[in-house]
């Protein structure tokens, strides 16, 4: 018995190789970010295509930043909960799972909803756009619901 508390008390070790891994993709996603960016500016510089194609354009980029926010959100909340703490604005400080579940559901809210202006910009098909307004709402209105009535109050 002795032996396993030992071997889980010590294993924060796991949570510091997540923690590490998941720094490295918001690294490598924030590069992703950077090129994609230079990918459109240069473009609309060289052969614009339309207003239309750059609103796309920098709607795909907010999507990509916002993935970017996620990963760092989630790597600092890991390291917050299981290692140490971090000085970081109020508003990102993760106390529990509960606040690192409801900070990430409203990133996730925010995605869908980039996600869907920029669906809605490139779709011409009337129905398939309405079908996936529908779903889009009903995913964010359970992931608002959640942050609204499940978060804190001893329902999980």
């Amino acid at each position: 018995m002795g032996l396993l508390k030992t071997i889980l008390e010590n294993a924060k070790l796991l949570i510091v190789l997540v923690v590490v891994v998941s720094l490295i993709s918001t690294v490598v996603s924030s590069i992703w970010a950077v090129y994609e960016t230079a990918n459109l500016l240069i473009s609309l510089f060289t052969a614009y295509k339309g207003a239309a194609y750059a609103v796309a354009g920098f709607i795909q980029l907010l999507d990509i930043y916002l993935i970017v926010a996620v990963l760092y959100i989630f790597t600092v909340a890991l390291f917050e909960l299981f290692i140490g703490e971090l000085k970081l604005p109020s508003w990102l400080i993760i106390r529990n799972f509960d606040e690192l579940k409801t900070l990430l559901a409203n990133v996730v809210v925010l995605i869908m909803a980039v996600s869907f202006l920029k669906y809605f910009l490139e779709r011409n098909d009337p129905l398939t756009t309405v079908l996936y307004a529908a779903a889009a709402s009903l995913v964010s209105l359970v992931l608002i619901s959640y942050r609204h009535h499940g978060s804190g109050n001893g329902s999980h």
